[in-house]
């Protein structure tokens, strides 16, 4: 009876598996606060990057189409030894229509694409939200 006794007060001292793992289960405070703290790092890190990537797209999709319209307004120059007459607008539908564009280029930001033809020596393309832009050719 004595043994039986014994080993009843053994077991009461000794936690059972399941009682382990229930107190050590979760996190403490310190370390979600340490999450929490690694993770605002991070997101404070990446979003202005990828807030300034899609400003980069733009201005580059812009350029690109720049210099497709001046590029298109050199061959019609070379083909007709002037410049397509009228505004902005109908410039480029003669342009399309003359199939040197395939589609009008829509500026990417919303804007509008200004050609500058007064000077034939000097004819350049712009937009109303980026400027002038893709010059290298």
């Amino acid at each position: 009876m004595r043994v039986v006794l014994d080993e009843v007060k053994h077991l009461k001292r000794t936690p059972s598996r399941a009682e382990t793992k229930r107190a050590s289960a979760g996190f403490t405070l310190l370390e979600l606060t340490v999450a929490v703290f690694v993770i605002s790092v991070m997101v404070a890190v990446t979003v202005p990057h990828l807030l300034g990537a899609s400003q980069r797209a733009q201005t580059t999709a812009c350029g690109e189409n720049q210099r497709t319209i001046r590029a298109a307004l050199t061959q019609y120059y070379l083909l007709y030894h002037a410049y397509p007459s009228g505004n902005t607008t109908q410039q480029l539908q003669i342009l399309k229509s003359q199939q040197l564009l395939q589609s009008i280029p829509k500026e990417p930001a919303g804007g509008n694409y200004v050609i500058q033809d007064s000077d034939p020596n000097n004819v350049t393309v712009s937009c109303d939200v980026h400027g002038t832009l893709g010059n290298d050719d």
